[in-house]
């Protein structure tokens, strides 16, 4: 066997295991925000319930050893973070809601062994539980703002997933 053949099978080996690099992740949906909730647009600040939440959840997570927050490019989800960023020192990383697969690839390659907050919106927070690994599809409702869901990678077996409420 060549050595460029047991390099690929160590590396097809491993790699399950690269899938689960973080110690946790944790999953926020955004706290509530001015307006329509199904508006689609991104400049929509926080309602004072919604900065209320923000304060709670920064409340919650602040000793828990986040490495980074990542939000999207709505206002609603940066000002969600905003108060945890600032306790623990943290700037938020905006990528873009529609590309996951580009989040669940950055969460892979750049945390390995750290916590780690994802703060999303309804639409998408199913979707990285899937792509993380969660075996049951959740739905979430547009009107709840209160999932919070904390996911730990099991190796090759399904993550171990808590879902928590930010009330």
């Amino acid at each position: 066997m060549t050595l460029r053949r047991v390099l690929a099978l160590t590396l097809l080996a491993c790699a399950p295991l690269a899938v689960h690099a973080q110690l946790a992740v944790i999953l926020v949906r955004h706290a509530e925000f001015q307006g329509e909730p199904l508006t689609p647009q991104a400049e929509i600040p926080l309602s004072k319930a919604g900065e209320a939440r923000a304060k709670r959840l920064a409340a919650m997570f602040k000793n828990a050893g986040i490495a980074q927050i990542y939000v999207t490019e709505f206002v609603r989800t940066a000002k969600t973070a905003e108060p945890l960023a600032r306790q623990i020192g943290r700037k938020p990383t905006v990528l873009p809601k529609a590309d996951v697969a580009g989040l669940i690839d950055k969460l892979r390659t750049t945390h390995p062994g750290q916590r780690v907050m994802v703060i999303g919106h309804n639409d998408t927070l199913p979707d990285i539980l899937s792509a993380l690994g969660h075996p049951k599809h959740i739905q979430l409702k547009p009107y709840d703002y209160g999932n919070v869901f904390v996911v730990v990678p099991n190796g090759r077996n399904p993550p171990a997933v808590v879902r928590l409420r930010s009330d």
